[in-house]
């Protein structure tokens, strides 16, 4: 097997043997220069690199491991969308368990980590886009490995099938907006009802632009266009169902990437808290769990983004539905002090990439019974996980969920509870 990396820079090459898999899913080698991380390699195979460390380029697999397995897609070794599809189902589900126990062991929390939930591939509801003139000639698809090169997609697996498919429309309406050598992202992300597409430019475009891009989306099936957050042509609102409650989602809102992954992450949630009274859901943007768990409980939303709580506010919600509450506030900034979450048994967090610390803090002095805490950062929830169990709550389950197939990246679910604070207490001191 040989794989050539075309941004591969000619250095003298050597044989290493791989000795694990790295936690972002490079190979991990000894070399003479230390280290070294080799991209498409297996633990156990020896191969021919070269390049400069510690990242090096991969120039031949000349033994192969057992669970080694052939790439599903075309352009795997050159987009930097996936980094493992080499590898075998149940090793690499595996190897994601074992980045959240790694994540869990760095901060001191020996527990048993839950198997992996898998998704199927073909499953993103949701892709970004980058589309760009290279040399006249437009490219649309997602950088190259180690690079800011795009590359030119003509399909993406993983993606669920309308997405796939809207690949030429995107070509068509996209030109448009192009000015020289700038790039435009765009988001695309299917709904119940179709697909939405939002943009981002680094300028607004000119009433010339928006007047050929309307007349190219007319001919096009996207429901909605929006550019740097404005929607700027909608033939029907993109309408996206959390259970039996349907949401208008706002433009680029957040959605987690798989709809089975969501369903199993709002399952372990709302089985967590459902004997909660009264629940406050932090970071709860258009309502992912906050419309689930206000079958059974009293809720209170709490979330930065006023676009995700009009959604939440307007959302079609089945009759029977407990009431709600909504706050807008940046946790980050403003966390829930204590003696606000004393009114909640219940809490429910699913904070960004970096976690929710001071938030956390905050938490951690309260007698709350229950807390589920939702993210794709294994690492900082770990971190954020530590600072409860030091304050005395008890981590019953991690879960981690293979929502984005093929990366380094794992959702988690973790539940903890603590038991109810004791109404009375002895009226002797100790000496």
């Amino acid at each position: 097997m040989v794989i050539k990396n075309i941004y591969c820079v000619e250095h003298d090459m050597s044989d290493v043997k791989i000795r694990a898999l790295g936690a972002l899913g490079d190979g991990v080698a000894s070399h003479t220069t230390g280290s070294v991380f080799v991209p498409f390699t297996l633990a156990g195979e020896t191969v021919l690199i070269e390049g400069t460390p510690p990242h090096m380029d991969l120039v031949e697999v000349q033994t192969s491991s057992a669970d080694r397995v052939d790439p599903f897609c075309p352009h795997f070794g050159t987009c930097g969308g996936c980094s493992v599809q080499h590898f075998a189902q149940t090793p690499y589900l595996e190897w994601k368990r074992n980045i959240v126990r790694d994540a869990f062991l760095q901060v001191g929390i020996d527990i048993e980590i839950e198997p992996t939930i898998a998704a199927e591939t073909a499953s993103r509801r949701r892709l970004t886009f980058s589309a760009q003139r290279v040399d006249g000639t437009l490219v649309v698809g997602f950088n190259q490995a180690r690079s800011h090169d795009l590359v030119n997609i003509t399909t993406c697996p993983i993606a669920l099938l309308e997405i796939e498919n809207c690949l030429p429309e995107l070509r068509s309406v996209l030109p448009s907006l192009l000015r020289g050598n700038e790039t435009i992202t765009a988001m695309v992300s299917a709904c119940d009802n179709g697909l939405d597409l939002a943009m981002i430019m680094e300028e607004a475009p000119n009433e010339t632009m928006m007047a050929s891009f309307v007349r190219a989306f007319a001919r096009c099936s996207f429901l909605r266009a929006s550019i740097n957050g404005d929607v700027v042509v909608e033939k029907e609102k993109p309408l996206v169902s959390f259970d039996d409650a349907v949401v208008e989602i706002p433009s680029g809102g957040f959605l987690q990437a798989v709809i089975s992954a969501e369903q199993a992450i709002a399952e372990l949630v709302t089985t967590h808290l459902k004997k909660s009274k009264h629940v406050v859901d932090l970071f709860c943007g258009s309502g992912t769990f906050a419309l689930r768990l206000a079958k059974r409980s009293r809720v209170h939303a709490v979330e930065m983004e006023q676009a995700a709580l009009d959604a939440l506010v307007s959302a079609d919600i089945p009759a029977g539905t407990k009431s709600a509450t909504i706050e807008r506030r940046d946790l980050h900034q403003l966390p829930l002090m204590n003696s606000e979450l004393k009114a909640y048994d219940g809490i429910c967090l699913d904070p960004p990439r970096a976690g929710a610390e001071d938030q956390v803090k905050e938490i951690a002095k309260t007698n709350a019974r229950k807390v589920a805490y939702v993210s794709c950062n294994p690492t900082t929830l770990a971190r954020d996980a530590a600072i409860l169990v030091k304050a005395g709550f008890k981590l019953e389950k991690v879960v981690p969920i293979d929502q984005f197939i093929y990366s380094h990246h794992v959702e988690v679910v973790t539940l903890f509870s603590k038991a109810p604070a004791k109404g009375t207490r002895s009226i002797f001191a100790q000496r």
